[in-house]
């Protein structure tokens, strides 16, 4: 793929994310719910296509996530054997959950985590478990995710060289947040739900939204051959 127009295509979608901070809503709403506490963020709108993310993402909403644009040092999220997560990622984005074993709603959301992991990777979209809470030790946190089994790569924040972003270590668990192979955040879903429909729901917004990320990629043209030898191997 071409690294320019690959740019330009996620600078096209971060700018758009931009433009529409409180996000897109999607079908029509009913009747509203009230907002859950911090460690347990849950929907104030259910939608009946989807789910609507916007009130959570609400700038009042100092658990929210980090803006769309902002970055995260993937160099810093480490597996238990120490490689990165910036080792890892590819071209395409790379969908991320962020846990700890503080939060309730982490454990109820485990099917959600397993049904998003697997419709991804359809997308050819890699899901990942990752932690930036600096109040759980590492081996507790591996020993969490292993007991969640969502089937993932998981990685710990290392806060050797320091803290994460504030956004990071203020946002509520379950988050889920794209990033690109860069770690330039695309698209952020805070939050969960005890009910499972509404867990449905939420899931399947995710997947909608990173659709169309997802789909904007796949029509870049691909990258040519890499060197004047590979050209001449494809006559």
């Amino acid at each position: 793929m071409n690294t320019s127009l690959y740019k330009l295509a996620i600078g096209l979608i971060v700018g758009a994310g931009l433009a529409f901070p409180l996000g897109i809503r999607t079908g029509k709403s009913i009747a509203p719910l009230e907002p859950s506490p911090h460690q347990n963020a849950s929907a104030t709108l259910l939608l009946t296509e989807g789910f609507n993310f916007s009130v959570l993402r609400s700038p009042d909403n100092e658990w929210r996530g980090p803006n769309v644009g902002e970055k995260i040092d993937l160099t810093r999220l480490l597996t238990n054997d120490g490689r990165t997560l910036a080792s890892a990622v590819g071209e395409r984005p790379t969908m991320l959950v962020s846990v700890t074993p503080r939060c309730g709603l982490c454990k109820i959301a485990r099917d959600e985590m397993v049904h998003l992991r697997e419709e991804l990777s359809r997308l050819n979209i890699e899901y990942c478990v990752v932690s930036f809470d600096s109040q759980i030790s590492q081996p507790d946190f591996f020993s969490y995710v292993d007991s969640l089994k969502v089937g993932s790569e998981s990685y710990f924040w290392s806060s050797h060289a320091g803290p994460p972003l504030e956004s990071l270590f203020a946002m509520t668990n379950p988050t889920h947040l794209l990033v690109d192979r860069v770690g330039t955040v695309i698209r952020v879903w805070p939050g969960s739900h005890q009910d499972k429909s509404v867990r449905d729901r939420m899931a399947k917004q995710i997947l909608s939204d990173t659709s169309v990320v997802a789909d904007t990629i796949s029509a870049l043209p691909s990258r040519g051959p890499r060197n004047p030898q590979d050209a001449r191997l494809r006559h």
